[in-house]
């Protein structure tokens, strides 16, 4: 469930369903998210040392699944928010059912998985900021390197 949202919408992009981004971008802008959140999760994972509901580990904060999920679902939002909102939402509601299934599961609190989502949307969109600075980037030294 929570790699949802990002094979939907790589899918619908390889279908033909125009998103911001062709599929191979799409991809690099997920890859890139993943290793902000990725970074950030164990981090914090391994500088807090909070323990599960469950008792199993001391790895409870934050939730890496839910991050995960709403990464997925805020690339999903970005690709086709111009489409319609329905895409936004469709993701968005897969995402809050892992963060959802991860406490009812007994596996994170609620401050786990709060704190998850937003390391999941923050990265996602620090991935589009970082790609769009760059692309602008290549643009200006091709154009400077054409005599525009």
């Amino acid at each position: 469930l929570q790699f949802s949202p990002v094979i939907i919408t790589v899918g619908l992009e390889c279908a033909g369903v125009k998103g911001k981004h062709k599929p191979l971008q799409t991809i690099a802008l997920y890859g890139m998210s993943n290793i902000f959140l990725n970074t950030i999760v164990t981090g914090t994972k391994e500088m807090t040392h909070k323990q599960r509901p469950n008792g199993l580990d001391y790895l409870s904060f934050p939730s890496g699944h839910t991050a995960e999920a709403f990464a997925s679902a805020e690339l999903m939002r970005l690709e086709y928010k111009n489409r319609s909102p329905w895409y936004g939402i469709a993701g968005y509601t897969m995402a809050t059912t892992t963060g959802y299934l991860r406490m009812y599961n007994n596996r994170h609190w609620l401050g786990d998985v709060v704190t998850g989502a937003v390391i999941g949307i923050m990265s996602t969109r620090l991935s589009y900021w970082m790609y769009d600075k760059i692309l602008r980037k290549r643009k200006n030294i091709t154009m400077n390197n054409v005599g525009l």
